[in-house]
């Protein structure tokens, strides 16, 4: 038969795990501002039953009372892999965005001081000079324009490789930060080996390393792998809830590696485009092969050149090579035209109206031209009143050139320029709208992640009501089996005394 004291027992076990539910819960409200906290819930079980015989053959189970099973976090490790894939493709999307957006702002097309407008006035001042080819006003119009358009190619030029090298500038601080996380992670995969195995659930360390993992996704696209269960064995969790160590794992050219060894403890690192995983293995990343996410996008919109094929990646790298190659190409073709004409005293045109025409950096009007404005030769036959050789010029506007740039076609420089900018504005205009739809569908997730594990002050406000409850009826238990005990020891027994 049970007891007489087991009802003190019973309501001592509702006491105790109701304040420990109530304790669970002034947790989950000290941190609902907490971001990365993950709510959690102490869920109750019975304890064992005790068979009682009411006589004869008829007997029955009791219950003894309540107890604390398990204090785990309240988590959905599916809804938080859907929102690291979609936070690894807006990094990507948004970071290309961002640096699309400076890279309009200096092209700055269709604008009154982009580059198109500098070739216009170019063109048109030529124009003017073939009119008024005796005019030492037209003459100085003429070298003030190609000053302004050798300036313009400068600037722009200058200017993308001031963003290239904030680009790569971010990328070095990604790469470390990248590191970092992953050695946190390591580190505290650690942590949560040690304290499994004494059989408690260290939800905290939980919730840090989903933050760790939380950021990473930012960087790059990575497969978390649990490691301590294998086949149903455990190997070190003394519950199976328990979620216990991982992996980090990247995916190159189809082959996976490991960037956290969860079991052994070992970490990978990047240094620029090299990785060794946690193995020791070197591997050699490309565009095509590196993992998704910001440190992709940063080395897509920087560049790199590839040697072996002479070819220019990325699209920084690009428009800089469509720059110098529209400078080159325009200069050349003007210099040629120019030493064809025939200048104000009526020699033969300099070869070398536009002088470092290697790249757009460095071309400039020449100083010979920017010391005499007879230098530029306006005339065909010679007299100075003649315009044809300036009319000629103007008609370079229009002139077919050969270019081998982004846009490898024979055209007109105004053309080729304008393809340039429209590829541009096409991918710039892909990288806003994908980054904006992939932002809804990372909120989405988020949302959806939120509406499990984040703290709802209305929902613990009621849990906390009810376990309050729970506890004022478990103390009245006690007061009731206590009058009860009373009377069986102080009030019974005392007849003939």
């Amino acid at each position: 038969m049970g007891s007489t004291f087991m009802g003190l027992e019973t309501a001592r076990r509702s006491l105790t795990t109701h304040q420990w539910a109530l304790q669970a819960t002034g947790n989950n409200v000290a941190n609902a501002s907490n971001p990365g906290y993950s709510r959690q819930r102490l869920s109750l079980g019975m304890t064992e039953q005790l068979s009682v015989n009411f006589g004869g053959t008829k007997a029955g189970q009791f219950g003894t009372g309540v107890r604390g099973e398990t204090l785990a976090r309240i988590r959905d490790l599916m809804i938080d892999q859907q929102y690291r894939d979609e936070s690894v493709k807006n990094a990507y999307y948004a970071t290309k965005e961002a640096a699309f957006g400076r890279m309009e702002d200096i092209v700055n097309e269709p604008s009154e001081t982009g580059l198109a407008k500098s070739l216009d006035l170019f063109w048109a001042s030529l124009q003017d000079l073939s009119v008024n080819p005796d005019d030492a006003g037209a003459r100085s119009v003429v070298r003030q324009r190609a000053i302004t358009l050798a300036e313009t190619f400068n600037y722009m030029s200058s200017s993308l490789q001031k963003v290239q090298a904030d680009l790569a500038s971010e990328g070095d601080v990604v790469v470390k930060k990248v590191n970092d996380l992953m050695t946190k992670i390591s580190q505290v995969n650690r942590q949560i080996g040690d304290a499994e195995p004494l059989g408690v659930l260290p939800n905290e360390l939980y919730d840090e390393r989903d933050r760790y993992m939380d950021e990473l996704a930012q960087y790059m696209d990575f497969t978390r792998v649990p490691v301590d269960y294998t086949n149903g064995e455990s190997r070190g969790n003394s519950q199976k809830v328990a979620e216990g160590r991982i992996d980090i794992v990247v995916s190159i050219n189809g082959v996976d590696h490991k960037l956290v060894d969860g079991i052994n403890g070992t970490v990978g690192s990047f240094d620029g485009l090299d990785m060794t995983d946690a193995s020791g293995t070197d591997v050699a990343l490309t565009h095509a092969t590196m993992p998704n996410g910001k440190w992709k996008a940063l080395v897509e919109m920087y560049g790199t050149d590839t040697p072996e094929s002479g070819s220019v990646n990325g699209v920084y790298a690009t428009m800089l090579k469509d720059l110098d190659e529209m400078a080159g190409k325009f200069a050349s073709a003007f210099n040629t035209a120019h030493s064809n004409n025939r200048d104000a005293k009526g020699n033969a045109g300099t070869a070398n109206f536009f002088e470092g025409t290697a790249s757009a950096a460095t071309i400039k009007v020449s100083d010979a031209v920017m010391n005499n404005l007879d230098l530029i030769a306006a005339s065909q036959d010679g007299n100075i009143g003649d315009g044809s050789g300036a009319l000629a010029l103007a008609n370079l506007k229009s002139a077919t050139l050969s270019f081998d740039g982004s846009v490898q076609t024979d055209t007109s420089i105004g053309k080729y320029y304008q393809n340039v900018i429209g590829n541009m504005a096409v991918a710039a205009d892909q990288s806003g709208r994908l980054a904006k739809s992939t932002f809804a569908l990372m909120a989405s997730s988020d949302q959806r992640r939120q509406a499990v594990s984040a703290v709802s002050l209305d929902e613990e406000m009621t849990m906390m009501i009810q376990y309050q409850h729970a506890y004022n009826a478990a103390a009245r238990n006690i007061t009731a089996v206590d009058e009860m005990l009373d009377k069986i020891i102080n009030g019974m027994g005392v007849v003939g005394r």
